[in-house]
């Protein structure tokens, strides 16, 4: 394949929140571009992009799909991103590997909360963009009414292409404004017929074409001189630097158009043809050169070149029941050739790629190379990860990896049917494989298996996905709390263990003093015998006693921490002492000593960071408030939204994903700590050692 076939390649990626119509968009790319002979709908199950059987039986997207097409000359490769928040970390991997993005915005519903997520990253992460207002044929739409809403709240430079067309409040077609034509459509075409620009709308196309020129020859110096100077514009000069203005950013082109109706789709496609960058029209490709031995790693920028070294960046891992363990990844530089062998970054170990697929959906098919633009998945390779990086053997490099949200809701995770934790394990292994926001946990406090994730919705379908590809029923719940024990004063006690069966008998006597010790120093261990009133050697099992001892407190059996213990006097027999009787002696004079020390539970606090926006303010104060929490600090940040620094008992934390999201409509984010233990307040401490009591009993 030459360079000038690159130059005829696009990569985008489809993002926004659920519900805007990107897989009907999608669909619409395929069917305009005869790679599909019937449009397929989401009501219908049977879009090219939504092919999982969670996909098809919740009707929305939940995982990223790669499609392809062919239209006038261009070979497009694009991904459809899911929408829904808990799903955001695959957006930020597509944007990461696409040249371009496609902004898919409800004109009705405007912005949610996930498509302003995904613009706060586009602006850290910057990419030349469309913004696509979709379903205009809605009832009561106001199409320039919703652009300066989103350029009002987010700042961007949306500028209208193609605007609505309507006769009797029915969509009719579209207007390009830049080529001042009109394009009407009819219910089962997807071409547009030009039509001149209705009289009623003449004089305002005048307006938006002259508008849309002077935010063109703005951002070239040489142009807007021109233009003042009201000298002829060349149609081939600003159409270039138009191109140049979308390829920096400087300009974000808004389209109108119904997928539902396929209207409008076609025009947009011709401007994905002439105005978004091809793959090797993009900026240098940051990249680090791993060095060998002890040499020390070099900072590149590779330019994409066919010819160049050899650079992808694996964006998704899934496992496929037929082909086994499949790495999805995008070439920015280089080739790829099927049975040749290539370095990843994460192992620093060559392997053989045996065999390329280009992938349509759930289709697979068979190619020998892939280059500059291609989206291509690699099977077999157990070792290939998220975030791998892929290159020549003797050229070793390694793109940054994504930073990928942490997840904050977690789950204890159970099997129904006994003897299945194994499978639990290694399913649950499997699926974080292939999704870097979902992590997992054996926590050995409380003795359960954790799942964190992105959200309920999220762990709903990790859930499924549990059932769907492993044949294993689990049950979620919220995790226990690891709660502890200490004391508050000082207190003393004595245990005389004594015991005569027959024969050589058991004796243990010792005194000890307990004393609260400053959170953190956990233990501490003294004796001060004085005389050899307890010989030496039966030190250690004194400590040893309290030791098991402090495993389980008075209160409610929870393990006891921050106490100080003087072992200082006691008394032994020479024949029937032994290590075993003062371990049960110090064992027993701790508890007794324990429930005479003003004994308490502890429960774990966290500190929380909260971002939002400000118009949250009071009713995140007021949540924290009522979940115990302690503001510390409130700090103003960019784009009109607070940090809350705060701290709050864990117990309260296990569904504060679900609530933030809930009182901000999804815009609220946080991140969480462990901070300190402090003391659980005695209106919940009963309640707990009660219920702590009746399940000792039951056991």
């Amino acid at each position: 394949m030459s360079s000038e076939n690159c130059n005829n390649k696009k990569v985008f990626g489809l993002v926004s929140g659920n519900g805007s119509g990107k897989t009907s968009l999608a669909e619409c790319f395929l069917f305009n571009s005869g790679m599909i002979n019937r449009l397929g709908k989401v009501e219908t199950k049977n879009t090219v992009s939504d092919y999982s059987p969670l996909e098809i039986k919740r009707g929305f997207s939940i995982s990223s799909s790669i499609m392809h097409y062919k239209y006038k000359n261009f070979e497009i490769n694009f991904i459809d991103a899911p929408g829904y928040i808990d799903f955001i970390a695959q957006a930020f991997a597509t944007i990461k590997v696409v040249d371009s993005v496609l902004l898919v915005i409800d004109v009705k519903s405007g912005l949610q909360a996930a498509t302003e997520r995904i613009i706060e990253y586009l602006k850290q992460n910057p990419k030349p963009t469309f913004c696509i207002l979709n379903k205009v044929d809605q009832e009561n739409v106001d199409f320039f009414s919703t652009v300066n809403e989103i350029k009002s709240s987010t700042g961007l430079n949306l500028v209208p292409i193609t605007i609505p067309y309507n006769e009797q409040e029915k969509l009719i077609g579209v207007i390009d404004i830049m080529q001042n034509e009109q394009f009407n459509y009819k219910e089962g075409s997807f071409q547009g017929q030009k039509v001149p620009v209705s009289d009623s709308k003449k004089s305002d196309v005048e307006n938006y074409h002259n508008n849309l020129i002077e935010s063109i020859v703005e951002t070239n110096d040489d142009l807007l001189n021109k233009y003042l100077e009201g000298a002829k514009i060349e149609s081939s000069s600003l159409k270039e630097v138009f191109k140049e203005a979308v390829i920096d950013c400087k300009v974000i082109p808004t389209f109108a158009v119904s997928s539902g109706k396929n209207f409008g789709v076609d025009i947009l496609m011709d401007y994905i043809n002439s105005l978004l960058p091809s793959p090797l029209e993009i900026k240098p490709i940051k990249a680090i050169q791993i060095g060998k031995d002890n040499d020390k790693n070099i900072q590149l920028e590779i330019t994409p070149n066919q010819d160049g070294p050899v650079l992808a960046y694996v964006f998704k891992t899934t496992a496929d029941p037929y082909i086994g363990k499949l790495a999805i990844f995008r070439v920015f530089s280089g080739s790829i050739k099927a049975g040749s062998s290539y370095f990843l970054s994460n192992t620093k170990a060559v392997y053989k790629f045996t065999n390329l697929f280009k992938l349509q959906g759930k289709e697979q098919q068979d190619i020998s190379v892939a280059t500059c633009g291609d989206i291509v998945a690699v099977s077999k390779i157990t070792e290939i990860t998220n975030d791998d990086t892929i290159s020549s053997p003797d050229n070793p490099l390694e793109i940054p990896k994504i930073e990928y949200p942490q997840p904050t809701y977690p789950r204890a995770i159970m099997p129904i049917s006994k003897g299945d934790e194994e499978k639990i394990s290694m399913g649950l292994s499997r699926l974080v494989e292939e999704d870097p926001t979902l992590k997992m946990e054996l926590n050995l406090e409380v003795h359960q298996n954790i799942v964190w994730g992105m959200g309920d919705l999220h762990l709903a379908i990790v859930k499924e996905n549990l059932k769907e590809k492993f044949d294993i029923d689990v049950i979620m719940s919220e995790p226990e709390v690891a709660y502890k024990e200490t004391i508050k004063k000082e207190a003393k006690a004595e245990y005389k263990y004594k015991k005569q069966s027959g024969g050589r008998g058991q004796y243990g006597h010792v005194f000890i003093e307990l004393k609260p010790l400053t959170t953190g120093e956990n233990f501490k261990f003294e004796d001060s015998i004085f005389g050899g009133a307890i010989p030496k050697n039966y030190i250690p099992s004194v400590e040893k006693g309290i030791r098991e001892a402090m495993n389980s407190g008075v209160l409610a059996g929870y393990p006891v921490v921050n106490v100080y213990v003087n072992l200082y006097d006691g008394s032994f027999h020479t024949v029937d002492s032994s290590d075993m009787a003062f371990k049960i002696a110090a064992s027993m004079a701790f508890k007794k000593g324990m429930s005479e020390a003003n004994p308490v539970i502890l429960e774990p606090i966290m500190e929380i960071e909260v971002t939002v926006p400000e118009k949250y303010m009071g009713d995140i104060i007021g949540d924290i408030n009522s979940k115990r929490g302690k503001i510390i600090s409130m700090t103003p940040s960019d784009n009109k939204t607070q940090i809350i620094k705060a701290t709050i008992p864990q117990s309260e934390l296990f569904n504060y994903t679900v609530d933030l999201k809930s009182i901000t409509q999804g815009r609220g984010m946080f991140k969480q700590r462990f901070s300190h233990y402090d003391e659980l307040p005695a209106h919940l401490a009963q309640p707990l050692i009660e219920k702590r009591k009746e399940e000792k009993e039951k056991e």
